[in-house]
């Protein structure tokens, strides 16, 4: 097992903050941070991650994915009013390579049009 409950059969996080990190790995922070309903969600996102091997195995998947080379930023709907940015490296031409990814990294999440990074 890996630090924060990820092991070597999941996708790989990176975080772009302590903040992030936190929020992943500390439902309470999550709640506080988000309020309750939002918390559960994120904190239900990040279990799919956990359980995913490849980002193309999470349940529901991305609402959206820009590439930008060989990046690809995706956005996960957590509510109506709030999203997951993630950063993903995926090498081929094809616009659906993230889906090989097994790395990702949280980037920030958007609560209210407000970024918490």
């Amino acid at each position: 097992m890996l630090r924060n409950n990820w092991d070597a059969e999941s996708l790989e996080p990176t975080f772009s903050s302590k903040l992030m990190r936190d929020l992943a790995a500390e439902p309470q922070i999550a709640y506080v941070h988000l309020g309750s309903e939002r918390g559960q969600a994120f904190i239900g996102l990040i279990a799919d991650f956990r359980a995913s091997l490849f980002a193309a195995d999470v349940p529901g998947g991305p609402i959206s994915a820009k590439r930008e080379g060989d990046k690809f930023e995706l956005d996960w709907f957590i509510s109506i009013d709030c999203t997951l940015k993630t950063i993903m490296t995926a090498t081929g031409s094809d616009d659906d390579a993230w889906k090989n990814a097994h790395r990702i990294h949280l980037e920030s999440i958007t609560l209210n049009g407000e970024a918490l990074t």
